[in-house]
């Protein structure tokens, strides 16, 4: 694994998103103790049972612990880190090009998607270039973006924990931190990070492993994926229908539910087809 220059590029990103967790997150973490030990409580076993369950969405067998623990350190460190970097310089850029009020209502909408989308689909990349074995389909793209995604969302409900004990005064640990939680976890978790990169995954884990296809179409898939993630996390942070969060997340559910179903058909053709042509190679060697 080491001698991929691949892993010196995912264990990087793992480098810069220690720091910018240990800058950003440690110091308010050691602040408001109640608050990250509620928070801690709440999100480790939501993370772990997620990740179970993504480890487990193909038909043959579970994914490698090892490339999954990766993808989730992605998620949680190396792209949080890029992503909020990025986010801050480019919001900065929409304010001074188009103004503070524009900025104000569309800056999520516009910096998010491209930053978050792009260096979370990074981390699946990566483990396509350190072990390509593994990336078998779109499904298994779709399981290593989902858990990538999961890493992501997770460390990102520990940062709107803290934004909402900030906003409040840092007076009302508790009640700051279970209300946000709340949000978080029920009114988006079913469609937030993780079914976003899952959809850019699955187009990703297509194009590596379907090398029986022209390539053209491949990358076709790959890109289309990546941009339908990108519109479906646009779509989430627009100021679009305000106040309407299942009517703008259900459709982004439906989405990756849609994808699921897909790519796991497509795995299985795929298995057969090798299926079959392993026989039909088996009985020429009898004949």
């Amino acid at each position: 694994m080491t001698r991929q220059p691949a892993f010196w590029v995912w264990l990087l990103g793992i480098v810069l998103g220690v720091l910018t967790v240990s800058t950003t997150l440690v110091p308010q973490a050691r602040v408001f103790t109640a608050g990250t030990m509620i928070a801690l409580g709440v999100l480790v076993p939501v993370l772990l049972l997620a990740f179970w369950l993504f480890t487990r969405i193909r038909p043959l067998r579970a994914a490698p612990l090892g490339y999954s623990w990766m993808a989730l350190a992605w998620g949680g460190l190396a792209a949080f880190g890029v992503a909020f970097l990025a986010n801050t310089a480019f919001t900065a850029i929409l304010t001074k090009t188009t103004g503070p009020l524009f900025a104000d209502r569309w800056a999520d909408a516009i910096a998010a998607p491209l930053d978050e989308e792009t260096a979370k689909l990074a981390g699946v990349a990566l483990i396509a270039l350190i072990a390509p074995w593994v990336m078998s389909g779109a499904l298994a793209g779709f399981g290593y973006g989902a858990i990538v995604g999961l890493g992501f969302q997770i460390i990102e409900d520990l940062l709107y924990v803290y934004n909402t004990i900030i906003m409040t005064g840092g007076i009302q640990q508790t009640s700051d931190t279970v209300g946000s939680l709340f949000a978080r976890l029920v009114y988006s978790a079913w469609w937030s990070h993780w079914a976003m990169t899952a959809v850019a995954g699955a187009g990703l884990g297509y194009a590596v492993a379907r090398t029986d296809r022209p390539l053209a179409s491949r990358v076709t898939v790959a890109v289309t994926a990546w941009v339908t993630a990108m519109l479906m996390h646009a779509w989430w942070d627009s100021p679009l229908l305000p106040g309407s969060t299942f009517a703008k997340g259900i459709p982004l559910l439906v989405i990756a539910i849609v994808v699921f179903v897909v790519a796991r058909h497509l795995d299985r053709r795929s298995v057969a087809y090798r299926d079959t042509q392993r026989v039909g190679h088996t009985w020429g060697q009898v004949e």
